[in-house]
């Protein structure tokens, strides 16, 4: 077929008829792109019925892939050290897991625009099935590692899809808290997700932890798909007219193309050459980081030097490319200009990097403060259920008091105070409550940073560019993740076997108590000399990563004060609120000296 529907069309030709078609002249790149109009249509249709039915579809969903998210980690680990044997690999599969969080955020964003929020959707239900299909059926790490990437894209279009409906349908004032609302039934996992996985593993296996979401989710995304679906499709009539009287029935508008007309259109529109520079430049910099600080390779290798050069090189390119090159750039380059943005950035991001340092390991906690694994799970999953929770409540403030850099300062200096704390208590001789409390403080801070931050950033943006910089801001945000976890990966591995070799003065041992850990666990019981020295080497080894961390978090607590201090008000963007425009409006007068 060679007609395609374009919604910035325009021009038409009024017919005897009532219809309407589109001249020639019809833009290549549309100047607002058929995600933003399905969301205008369906704001326009959105009551208390659809209000519930999507605001609790996504919350059912959330409630599951909550789940998901905090056994992953476990089944991972599982994964790795028994049925693979490659547990020097975690570090590696975080890495390549932050890459593709990263990467995939402005492409599925670009998606949703040019396709359709609904058509992005239903994509990434697709990716998600099919990764936790190939993982659960993977018969070496390299096909679990390549079912891992693409779960990643799914799992993260997922989530992002829901943070740009979500901003798409809300206002300002109440962004915050119907951000954080799908996440508030999964904060249940925090307590239970250890039961589950206990469960799973003595029944059956991690295959059959993973492969159950493959079933789960495609089914209880579907009530999400079905109720878009209804409330965007187009209008049959337009509104009524000034005299009460109803207007001519809405056409879509047809543009004629031929083959080659299309091709060039979706090319444009995708902006396929800013997506290749993006994920070659970004990935082979984030790869370049991990394998450099590997037991194997080194900075000073021509190999990491090459990688390194090339990712740097196609990172500007990208970001030259954005500038003069791209007609429908992947990121709003006009907002970097805006100082809110500026300082949003690296806020968020520098809290993710230094979260991921933090992120107390799974097997840090079951080896060297010996708690079990439903006892480890828990106390990992402390900041996101008290973050979550602090969240909702900041939420519910930020109706009232309007304002979101107090609450962002205020989540900085909480985590600041946590992260000083765990010099102290976060150790193997901690007991269970003080490896506990701590990561419940970290978890108010956390509550009072993510969202929050996510929301002032999306404050700045028309509504055409909410699902750009959303995204922008995310792949910066996993990018700086997969960074921190890169730096902490690499000091662990290069800090732990050099520790154990010395402590234990045997190699071999030592390289089965780094290699194999849950399996030393069951030989060497503590008070042994061997579990001792493990112990002490993990000790030392997560005391230099905290202050690293302390460090990073200092720096975002700096970025953050220079977030401005915007009343919100009740529409879906600044622009929209006549206050606001004419605030706006003043202050260029009074700097021009009118």
């Amino acid at each position: 077929m060679s007609d395609l529907y374009d919604p910035s069309a325009t021009a038409r030709h009024r017919k005897d008829d009532g219809s309407s078609e589109a001249t020639a002249s019809a833009p290549l790149v549309a100047d607002k792109s058929r995600g933003v109009i399905q969301m205008e249509i369906l704001a326009s249709r959105l009551d208390t019925k659809y209000r519930i039915l999507l605001y609790g579809a996504f919350a059912l969903l959330a409630f599951t892939m909550t789940l998901d998210q905090y056994t992953a980690r476990a089944y991972l680990t599982t994964a790795t050290s028994t049925s693979f044997n490659a547990h020097s690999t975690l570090a590696t599969i975080s890495v390549i897991k932050a890459l593709f969080q990263s990467v995939s955020q402005p492409p599925i964003a670009k998606l949703s625009d040019y396709a359709g929020r609904v058509n992005a959707y239903v994509l990434c239900v697709f990716f998600y099935a099919l990764g936790y299909v190939i993982e659960a059926s993977a018969t070496n790490i390299y096909a679990y590692a390549i079912g891992n990437a693409i779960y990643i894209i799914g799992i993260t279009g997922l989530f992002l899809l829901q943070n740009i409906i979500i901003a798409d349908i809300s206002s300002l004032r109440n962004r915050l808290f119907w951000s954080i609302f799908p996440s508030i039934p999964g904060t249940i996992w925090a307590w239970v997700s250890g039961n589950v996985v206990t469960g799973i593993l003595a029944t059956s296996s991690w295959r059959w932890g993973i492969g159950m979401f493959c079933i789960l989710t495609p089914a209880l995304a579907t009530p999400i798909i079905l109720t878009l679906v209804v409330g965007t499709r187009a209008h049959k009539v337009k509104p009524e007219a000034e005299n009460g009287e109803k207007s001519d029935p809405v056409v879509p508008v047809v543009v004629t193309r031929s083959f080659k007309e299309k091709a060039i259109h979706i090319f444009w529109q995708l902006d396929v050459i800013g997506l290749v520079l993006l994920v070659g430049g970004i990935g082979l910099v984030l790869v370049t980081v991990t394998i450099a600080n590997g037991k194997v390779s080194r900075w000073s290798d021509a190999h990491s030097i090459a990688m390194l050069v090339i990712g740097a090189l196609g990172s500007v390119a990208f970001v030259l490319w954005e500038k003069f090159g791209a007609r429908h750039p992947l990121l709003p380059f006009a907002l970097l200009t805006n100082r809110t943005v500026i300082a949003c950035i690296p806020t968020h991001p520098l809290a993710s990097s230094a979260s991921q340092l933090l992120t107390t390991r799974t097997l840090e906690v079951l080896v060297a403060a010996n708690q079990s694994t439903t006892s480890a799970l828990r106390i990992t999953s402390q900041p996101s259920f008290v973050g979550t929770l602090t969240a909702v409540v900041a939420g519910v403030v930020t109706r009232y008091t309007r304002r979101l850099k107090p609450l962002i300062i205020f989540g900085f200096c909480v985590e600041i105070l946590a992260i000083g704390l765990m010099i102290r208590y976060r150790t193997s001789t901690n007991s269970q409550a003080e490896l506990a409390i701590v990561q419940v403080i970290r978890g108010f801070g956390v509550g009072c940073i993510g969202f929050p931050v996510q929301a002032a950033i999306q404050t700045e943006a028309k509504h055409e560019h909410v699902a750009a910089i959303t995204a922008s801001y995310l792949l910066i945000y996993y990018l700086s993740g997969g960074i921190g976890s890169a730096i902490g990966g690499g000091i662990w591995t290069n800090l732990v076997p050099q520790k154990l070799d010395a402590y234990m003065g045997n190699s071999t041992l030592a390289a089965s108590a780094y290699g194999n850990p849950l399996g030393f666990i069951v030989k060497y019981k503590v008070g042994t000399p061997e579990r001792a020295a493990v112990a002490r080497a993990h000790d030392e080894t997560q005391r230099i990563i905290v202050i690293v961390g302390l460090c990073v978090a200092v720096c975002g607590l700096i970025a953050s004060l220079f977030i401005r201090n915007v009343r919100l008000p009740e529409t879906q963007s600044l622009e929209d609120d006549d206050e606001t425009v004419a605030s706006q409006s003043t202050v260029r007068d009074a700097k021009s000296g009118h």
